[in-house]
């Protein structure tokens, strides 16, 4: 299942959120902003060839530690498709076709 969201319930203690990352920069900055709200947390870092980080906080301090999470998540913004190659392949594809439905419909309404 695809997640759209970087945090979820802690697996073994149901009072607290987990929030991951897979980029070091976003990480640092979740610290950072969590040290200065003097939010208290818990890090673990797995390594089984990518990285991820994982940020551990209470559930009483979530809200907080949500609004740092989407200052984290904006200060680093990445690309939904890295490769740029890719992005202009994707995006030429999507205008091809688009073209081919308008001169389909007006094709066949006008025709």
């Amino acid at each position: 299942m695809i997640g759209f969201l970087n945090y979820q319930t802690h697996p073994d203690d149901l009072q607290k959120k987990v929030f991951y990352y897979r980029f070091e920069d976003v990480f640092q900055t979740m610290q950072q902003q969590l040290i200065q709200k003097n939010i208290p947390f818990e890090t673990w870092i797995e390594d089984d060839g990518t990285c991820t980080y994982y940020i551990i906080v209470h559930k009483e301090q979530f809200d907080e530690a949500y609004e740092c999470n989407a200052r984290a998540l904006t200060a680093h913004k990445k690309p939904f498709l890295a490769d740029k190659g890719l992005r202009i392949f994707i995006l030429s594809i999507f205008f091809i076709f688009t073209a081919i439905a308008i001169i389909g419909y007006i094709v066949s309404n006008f025709f």
